[in-house]
């Protein structure tokens, strides 16, 4: 079964504006409290979206100052995911504006497990370090062994205490074993929202708007076995 990442749409003529929203309400969804990964079981500070006067009321919102963490997605969208095999997740609904009036059908959208220890083939990709903020093609690459997550973590927190980044040239994802319809992946490229193709065809035969997808095949420096 093949794969693809989930983005907002970039056609304008589906969205209106991108970003559907720039401005609104942060609350607390850039703090370092907020963790990346897990089931959040703290209260927090909901972000609340001002809508560009132009911009379309899609499925999926493209939210400016929200981490790509979380997804903001309408009531039917939910629902309609709640339908096929997601996993563990967790949504809470927010206060979206536009034109001064209020929208009341968004929700903020979190899969609080998360596949990158999983699905990336570490031993099998390509890692390298540079000196931190150095984008130069030309400048000096050290390759870096990784054999599993755990030690991409620790390898990548031990280059930054040297003002060095650890970055890939090439990354292994091994989805033969993926059963799921959605799934995501953090701290490690490629860092994402992930959905199957029967969840990909059925949101477009569903006419749920303000997306687009890419075959994990067709994403730039990564590899995929089905």
């Amino acid at each position: 079964m093949k794969y693809f990442e989930l983005k907002n749409s970039r056609d304008r003529k589906n969205v209106g504006v991108k970003p559907q929203s720039e401005e609104g309400v942060f609350g607390d969804i850039q703090q370092d409290f907020i963790p990346w990964e897990g089931r959040i079981d703290f209260d927090f500070m909901l972000p609340e979206p001002y809508l560009e006067k132009k911009a379309k009321q899609v499925s999926l919102l493209d939210v400016a100052f929200i981490r790509t963490t979380f997804l903001v997605i309408d009531d039917d969208f939910l629902a309609f995911l709640k339908e096929f095999e997601i996993g563990n997740h967790q949504h809470w609904k927010i206060k979206t504006w536009q034109n001064k009036k209020l929208i009341h059908n968004y929700n903020l959208f979190l899969m609080n497990d998360t596949k990158q220890d999983v699905y990336i083939d570490f031993s099998n990709s390509e890692f390298y370090s540079k000196k931190l903020g150095d984008w130069d093609n030309s400048s000096i690459q050290q390759p870096v062994l990784v054999n599993d997550y755990d030690e991409y973590v620790s390898e990548k927190e031990r280059l930054r205490k040297d003002q060095l980044m650890l970055l890939e040239k090439n990354v292994y994802l091994d989805l033969s074993k993926a059963t799921e319809d959605m799934f995501r992946i953090v701290n490690a490229p490629p860092g994402g929202y992930f959905v199957s193709e029967k969840l990909k065809n059925a949101i477009e035969e569903n006419g749920f708007t303000g997306m687009e997808f890419i075959e994990v095949s067709e994403l730039d420096k990564v590899e995929v076995i089905y």
